[in-house]
């Protein structure tokens, strides 16, 4: 991508952004199978994205807001570099890295043991972006819809165990899952809005 230095860049995080922001629709497209209900975009509680903006001294990030989670000061960054090293402290706010990490780890083991004996593995329908995209690209990758070639230039995306990988993605959704509920305070759970009836 081709942009000057005098041109305005800005970016957000997706896993904070309300419903439509940067994108014209988060609904799923009909299908004859498919409920209407389940064609309706996802709640979020996320009011304000994190966004990364180019300033003429650097780069300057504010953060997010939500309904039980106020923003934070903004940061400003005099270089690339400085952005770069801070962008995981930034992709997990309000979590920190190390807790964030931490879910994910349990997340995989948690899955793991439920797939050896074949039994209960908790669920969840908070499902963020860029980790969905990415769940959902390996998904269409296992079955075969993509065909892996020499000639393909993205091929060394796809060495190594691709289930394994999932798995991991998953440890990150749930992360991610585990945020915004926080985000979303005690009217939110993992799976999304509680209704009325979840705190009788």
């Amino acid at each position: 991508m081709d942009i000057g230095d005098d041109e305005p860049l800005e970016f957000f995080w997706p896993p904070t952004a309300p419903i439509g922001y940067g994108r014209e629709s988060d609904e799923l497209p009909a299908s004859p199978g498919r409920p209407p209900e389940m064609t309706a975009p996802p709640e979020t509680p996320w009011i304000l994205p994190t966004r990364i903006a180019r300033i003429d001294s650097g780069w300057r990030v504010e953060y997010g807001e939500a309904i039980a989670q106020p923003s934070d000061d903004p940061v400003e960054y005099g270089d690339d570099k400085a952005l770069l090293q801070d962008l995981p402290r930034i992709e997990w706010w309000p979590m920190s890295v190390e807790e964030a990490r931490e879910l994910e780890h349990q997340r995989v083991l948690h899955t793991t043991y439920a797939d050896a004996y074949d039994d209960h593995s908790l669920g969840y329908r908070i499902q963020t972006e860029p980790y969905a995209g990415r769940r959902h690209e390996i998904y269409e990758r296992l079955r075969g819809r993509i065909q892996m070639t020499m000639a393909d230039p993205d091929a060394w995306r796809w060495s190594g165990d691709l289930h394994a990988r999932l798995r991991i993605i998953d440890g990150q959704m749930w992360a991610s899952a585990v945020r915004t509920a926080r985000a979303g305070g005690d009217g939110w759970s993992i799976s999304g809005r509680k209704n009325i009836s979840d705190e009788d």
